[in-house]
């Protein structure tokens, strides 16, 4: 197993992946600098750089996908930054990866995420990343299935921080602040969000998707967003918002802390906390019996007596 230097032994990233003894198995060093992005097309191989802000992937991206395109599986990428790129920073069209200590940030094409998990895209790790000043979402699970997101910033974009468009992915100890819509847009069946952290977005902490059910939105502290706190969706079903800290939220005098729209059946609220959202700590426009509220303890309810 080969550890190949970037710019040392060869001048760009793409050129030590190509080289014919670079073999599965070998790491790929990158040291302090700004270098082309890459496609990494050869499976098991370590990519790392010098560290956040010292080792840059700027310039020219690896494809029309993404400045950095990670179609190999049982890839690796640590310690560098991608930034600048009018595509997907990074895009993830293969399977068992792990993204370690990486930062995606300023990418500014049209519908560019920091991050997008492609087709192929699953069973993957992101932990320790940053994601921030992108032009569409900081994260996007997009066409990606159980991926597991962990530890994770994503600020500023000017969509959503974390946008979870495919199943049976899982969320935990993220953190989505000051994002220009939604905190975490889970669209889709069967993902976990847990004990993350959504703060000051400009509409709402976390959103339910129209018609999407069995996700789980468990010990979350959702506080300070503009809209509501949590938002159900119509027809959004079999949902459980369980043990969830709301405070603060509905700035803007709308949304309210937990807000359940006409239409959403079947859900749980329970065991949640809520206390200061405007207008109501719960909010449900459809009949009180479609859902399940027990345990919530809050001071105002729409309906009244949603609180314990």
């Amino acid at each position: 197993m080969a550890i190949h230097v970037v710019p040392t032994q060869f001048p760009t990233v793409q050129a030590a992946i190509n080289d014919a003894g670079t073999m599965p198995g070998d790491s790929i060093q990158i040291l302090a600098g700004t270098f082309d992005g890459f496609e990494v097309t050869t499976e098991n191989l370590k990519i790392f750089g010098c560290g956040i802000d010292k080792t840059i992937i700027a310039g020219t991206p690896g494809t029309i996908d993404g400045g950095i395109v990670v179609s190999a599986d049982n890839t690796t990428l640590q310690g560098f930054t991608v930034q600048g790129f009018s595509t997907n920073g990074i895009s993830v069209q293969s399977t068992h990866n792990i993204l370690k200590e990486i930062e995606s940030t300023l990418n500014t094409g049209v519908v560019t995420d920091g991050i997008q998990f492609d087709v192929g895209g699953n069973n993957n790790l992101l932990i320790n990343c940053t994601f921030s000043f992108n032009e569409e979402d900081g994260v996007d699970t997009s066409d990606g299935e159980r991926n597991c997101i962990i530890n994770c910033l994503s600020f500023e974009n000017r969509d959503k921080g974390y946008q979870v468009s495919s199943m049976n992915n899982k969320l935990v100890n993220n953190i989505a602040r000051e994002n220009l819509s939604d905190g975490m847009f889970v669209n889709a069946n069967n993902n976990t969000l847990y004990g993350n952290k959504l703060l000051k977005n400009d509409v709402r902490g976390i959103l339910i998707g129209i018609g999407d059910s069995n996700n789980n939105v468990i010990e979350n502290l959702v506080c300070n967003n503009n809209l509501s706190g949590i938002g159900i969706n119509n027809m959004a079903n079999q949902n459980v918002i369980d043990m969830n800290i709301v405070r603060n939220n509905g700035i803007s005098g709308l949304g309210s802390g937990i807000f359940v729209d006409n239409g959403a059946v079947d859900n749980s609220i329970r065991f949640n906390k809520l206390k200061n959202n405007i207008p109501f700590d719960i909010q449900a426009l459809g009949a009180v019996i479609n859902n399940t509220y027990d345990g919530n303890k809050c001071e105002s309810s729409f309906p009244p007596n949603l609180c314990t």
